[in-house]
């Protein structure tokens, strides 16, 4: 089964996986290679999950009645998302995963019409996620967790159905729906979780290397634009955002729509830094581009669901008002500075260190050692070191 669209299809097709490059050849004793039949490195396929904004919508469907029911369940699974996330005491970055799968499977096979079926596929989606992004429970958690929550949101279930025979029943479909889910995954677990790239975008690494040139008045301010960032894409992942942009690009949405709002609330003169996002993000970021994905944005949140954390009108943002937030310069000129940037990660990866990028660290390291020792002399010299009291004597 495959879906399409004009930024690209979704194609899932079974196949063996190849033995790798770096196979050794068979043994002249017996003929028997074991990477052959279990190679080193398994390629998984890569499918494209971004789609039009009318496509989204179109996938709602005319039948107006329908369409309502088809809203409720789905709405149903989000909570159920965010309840056992809440319950179960697990990560940010899983919560948004389980959004994310579940959008794609509705996108290419839709969900089924009852409640209860809809959050057994939900259920065998967050422990999907929860593997994916190692942050696993007990099986048990998951089953007792998922019955409560079906108690609480269908009464009529508590009074006809033994609580124990619900366990068994979410237990035995849980294993199902995890090999199901796999399956019409063509096991493409790639989700480019926005969640989880902010922190590797902005790690320590960066912070100690890349970013030690910002302006003070930039540094003091994005760590607060960091934070709500993180809060709009958790808060954003409710909506059908993720079929619309891929993970760098909800980033980038993000840090514009925060950038704004600190602009207006904050600093009026609030701008960022020359090629911030260029220097940063392996995509172009452009005030016309944006605007039109925070327009579609608007329109998800008009057609699917109405939510507290929804934004509404904060959505109309033309180009110029992206424009006064962002300074990207040409395309070419950035890219010959990326190439000669001694701090970039890829490259450092690969194998390439260049000479001024270990002076660097060298500096780096000094200067964090004596800033240590500065800190000991000083905590040492501020302690007033007084004797114990010595015991009285008994008479």
């Amino acid at each position: 089964m495959s879906a399409s669209s004009p930024r690209g299809g979704v194609t899932k097709t079974p196949g063996l996986p190849r033995p790798t490059n770096n196979a050794s050849p068979p043994p002249a004793s017996n003929g028997f290679n074991a990477r052959t039949l279990w190679p080193d490195l398994i390629e998984t396929p890569e499918n494209q999950w971004v789609f039009e904004c009318k496509e989204i919508i179109e996938k709602i469907g005319t039948d107006e009645p329908i369409a309502l029911e088809m809203k409720r369940n789905m709405e149903k699974c989000l909570m159920y998302f965010y309840t056992l996330k809440k319950k179960l005491n697990l990560f940010d970055h899983t919560y948004t995963a389980s959004c994310i799968l579940f959008y794609r499977y509705w996108f290419v096979y839709g969900i089924p019409t009852t409640t209860t079926e809809c959050i057994h596929i939900s259920q065998g989606i967050l422990v999907t996620a929860c593997k994916t992004m190692e942050n696993n429970r007990p099986i048990e958690a998951y089953v007792k967790a998922t019955c409560e929550f079906l108690m609480q949101n269908i009464p009529s279930l508590k009074s006809r159905t033994n609580i124990d025979k619900l366990k068994w029943e979410f237990r035995d479909k849980l294993v199902t729906n995890e090999k199901k889910i796999l399956c019409s995954f063509g096991f493409d677990l790639n989700i480019g979780n926005p969640k989880e790239l902010i922190e590797e975008i902005f790690s320590g690494y960066y912070r100690f290397n890349r970013d030690q040139n910002l302006p003070d008045t930039f540094k003091k301010a994005f760590p607060k634009i960091l934070q709500e960032s993180r809060n709009f894409m958790v808060q954003a992942v409710t909506q059908p955002v993720s079929l619309l942009c891929d993970g760098y690009t909800f980033i980038a949405l993000s840090l514009i729509y925060c950038g704004l709002e600190y602009k207006k609330l904050v600093d009026k003169e609030f701008k960022y830094p020359k090629n911030f996002f260029r220097d940063r993000f392996p995509i172009e970021v452009t005030s016309d581009n944006f605007a039109n994905i925070f327009t579609d944005y608007k329109l998800l949140e008009e057609n699917f669901f109405t939510l507290k954390s929804n934004k509404g009108a904060k959505l109309q943002i033309d180009s110029g008002m992206v424009d006064s937030v962002i300074d990207e310069g040409n395309s070419e000129e950035s890219g010959a500075l990326k190439l000669s940037d001694p701090f970039n990660y890829d490259l450092i990866r690969s194998g390439e260190v260049k000479e001024e990028f270990l002076y660097h660290i060298e500096t780096r390291v000094n200067d964090l050692l004596e800033k240590a020792k500065q800190e000991s002399t000083k905590r040492k010299a501020n302690e007033t070191i007084t004797a114990p009291e010595g015991k009285k004597q008994k008479i």
